[in-house]
């Protein structure tokens, strides 16, 4: 199957869901994890289809570093899941720095790195909650730093990594509409930004990022640029945990999904075939 196909699917069911060894997709039983210290998404969400990831290697000798920069252009504005709305004009852009162990850095030598989430578009009327909002011209929806595990530890971490499948980072919010919205924040300043993909290029990112020495490191893995498509990203705005149903709500969008289009496999087998795809 396609991965473009499959991805927004796949991410739904295997990110915030787990189960027993060998049917995790057939179980489907809600698990709030937190992997590495990065929550899991939940409502309400930007989320963002067919990225593409550029990896370069910046600096030299003892400064050497590796620079993630990723861009996107089909994201969608989820308030649950019976209300979600696709941006207009859109644009979705983040940027991550890494050493050479894969772990993010804010600066090498004496260059001052930016690690950064940001969120652009339209965005028509809608309803969340208790809150609801007039059409929202073009303008910056969500602006974010991009964190470590702990950033007051005063040396860099791990990013997040979950299941060999995907990538987490706190955030802490910068601006933006939905930032700037109490309704839509209960008064959180940042939550995480998820980022998922099913190429072996991704899979290999992850495995780099996720602290197993016998994975390789960052830099052998990644060599001195590479180019990964097919990224789905997901940036979360509330608090994380706030609202329980991103599984179950986006389980259920799958099945009606599904329904209508009558020919889709069974729900069993989308995750491992999805998974078995290469971009």
């Amino acid at each position: 199957m396609k991965v473009v196909k499959y991805a927004r699917w796949a991410f739904a069911l295997l990110l915030p869901l787990a189960a027993t060894t060998g049917n995790a997709v057939a179980d489907a039983v809600p698990y709030s994890y937190n992997a590495t210290g990065v929550g899991a998404p939940s409502w309400p969400l930007f989320l963002d289809v067919n990225e593409t990831i550029k990896i370069e290697r910046k600096g030299s000798g003892s400064s050497t570093y590796w620079q993630l920069k990723g861009t996107g252009s089909t994201a969608s504005f989820w308030g649950d899941v019976d209300n979600y709305v696709n941006l207009g004009s859109d644009s979705v852009k983040y940027q991550a720095n890494f050493n050479s162990a894969g772990k993010l850095i804010t600066s090498i030598g004496s260059t001052s790195l930016s690690n950064y989430l940001e969120i652009k578009g339209s965005l028509p009327a809608g309803t969340f909650g208790n809150t609801s909002w007039s059409a929202q011209p073009e303008q910056l929806l969500l602006s974010a730093k991009l964190l470590d595990i702990n950033p007051d530890n005063n040396t860099p971490d791990y990013v997040g990594t979950y299941g060999g499948f995907a990538v987490g980072f706190k955030t802490k919010f910068t601006g933006g509409w939905a930032a700037n919205n109490p309704g839509l924040t209960g008064g959180s300043t940042g939550e995480n930004l998820w980022l998922a993909g099913l190429s072996n290029g991704f899979l290999d990112l992850v495995n780099a990022l996720d602290g197993n020495n016998g994975n390789g490191s960052f830099s052998s893995l990644i060599g001195s640029s590479k180019t990964i498509k097919n990224v789905v990203s997901v940036a979360s705005v509330p608090v994380p945990g706030a609202v329980w149903l991103f599984g179950t709500g986006l389980l259920g969008l799958l099945a009606g999904r599904r329904k209508a289009a009558g020919s889709r496999q069974p729900l069993r087998n989308l995750g491992n075939e999805a998974l078995a795809s290469e971009g």
